[in-house]
């Protein structure tokens, strides 16, 4: 990993004391307004909160479009583990709220389950965060901060030409697309309140590298137009929504949402690296996976 890994005097707390009610307009959902709970950011860098992020897929005629932008959204998001534990920390009133709302408004309407991320980091205190915010490309602390649809953060400056077709964090090595993401105003904002020394050393490291963000410009491939299209089935890997080409199902699920994966990132052998997907629902990796009919698509 980075030299800045591990606690900092450099560290400050955001506008409100861990449980305040003050969540600045970065933490905040771009649908609902709301503060932020189970963060997800779009390709465009845009945040939102799963549960409304779900919303916008369910009840959209086509492709979701976001609210900031305007740009169609093909993937669903994976939550963003670093963005997550640190608004459950420092916002703790307002999680525990937002946590009751967005899990009983999901199970009411969709009977569905919010995915399984733990509240804190895998290490106690900020050494956990910071190892969260490396960016997976480089394993320095992320600058610029961007969010694949899988949840792993990349530095703007090392987003490819071309964007990435898998995610370059091996544990996950989903299929992306060539996703190519825009920085992240939250991620940027949560690095700015809480490790600001940190960041501002990673900027003068950056800067004097002469290395440039050319390619963070939130595209992806283009699928073909003649694909099949699998409406109402979204990807438990990548999280492209619906699934064009090929799709499969676990023939093992017993939950009525199922787990679904596109057909790259089952060539990538997903499924054999989780044990489930992003609804919380039952799949282990040596549950049966079954290619569905093109009778079962659009």
């Amino acid at each position: 990993r980075g030299p800045l890994r591990g606690g900092r005097s450099g560290r400050r707390s955001c506008a409100m004391a861990p449980g305040g009610t003050d969540v600045p307009r970065e933490f905040r959902c771009a649908a609902t307004g709301k503060p932020l709970y189970m963060p997800v950011v779009t390709v465009h860098g845009v945040a939102y909160s799963y549960a409304a992020m779900f919303d916008l897929f369910m009840s959209a005629r086509g492709l979701p479009v976001c609210k900031e932008t305007q740009e169609p959204i093909v993937f669903f998001p994976s939550v963003c583990p670093a963005l997550h534990h640190f608004l459950m920390e420092e916002y703790r009133g307002v999680m525990k709220g937002r946590r009751q709302q967005d899990e009983v408004e999901l199970w009411e309407k969709y009977g569905f389950q919010m995915p399984l991320i733990g509240d804190t980091p895998d290490e106690d205190g900020d050494a956990g965060l910071l190892d969260e915010l490396q960016c997976v490309v480089s394993g320095e602390l992320a600058y610029e901060p961007c969010c694949l649809s899988s949840g792993s953060i990349v530095s703007a400056h090392c987003v490819p030409e071309g964007g990435f077709q898998k995610d370059p964090n091996r544990l996950v090595a989903c299929a992306l697309y060539g996703q190519a993401p825009r920085k992240s105003v939250a991620l940027e904002a949560l690095l700015k309140a809480r490790f600001p020394q940190e960041y501002r050393e990673r900027a003068m490291q950056v800067s004097k590298e002469g290395v440039l963000a050319r390619y963070a410009v939130g595209t992806w491939n283009r699928l073909p137009a003649d694909a099949s299209v699998f409406l109402g089935v979204g990807c438990d890997g990548c999280g492209i929504w619906p699934v064009r080409g090929e799709a499969w199902y676990d023939a093992d699920c017993p939950d009525k949402v199922g787990f679904h994966l596109c057909g790259p990132c089952h060539q990538l052998g997903y499924h054999k690296r989780v044990i489930s997907g992003k609804f919380n629902q039952t799949h282990m990796p040596k549950h049966r996976m079954v290619q569905m009919s093109e009778s079962e698509c659009l």
